[in-house]
């Protein structure tokens, strides 16, 4: 007998909103991939270099790593009704 899984799939298509917690202040900023705002353009970045909560500096990696995430999700987005993100499978 085997056991039944269960899975989230999510198409790219479906993902428009990353966020950023800041562990400091607790304070959530939520970014649109699909609408960047204008200083996006103007700084060559994506995420924001410090928390608006706190206004101290995110941990370097956020920025490196959301930018890169937000230049993926740019490139794939021509292609993202034919592309799906998984979790790993649970049991049930």
């Amino acid at each position: 007998m085997t056991a039944m899984q269960k899975q989230l799939v999510v198409s790219l298509a479906d993902i428009r909103y990353l966020s950023i917690y800041c562990p400091r202040c607790r304070t959530t900023v939520t970014l649109d991939m699909k609408e960047p705002p204008q200083i996006t353009e103007k700084h060559s970045a994506f995420a924001p270099k410090i928390c608006p909560g706190c206004r101290d500096d995110y941990d370097t990696a956020i920025r490196s790593n959301v930018d890169r995430l937000y230049g993926a999700y740019k490139a794939l987005e021509p292609i993202a009704d034919r592309i799906g993100l998984r979790g790993e499978p649970e049991a049930g």
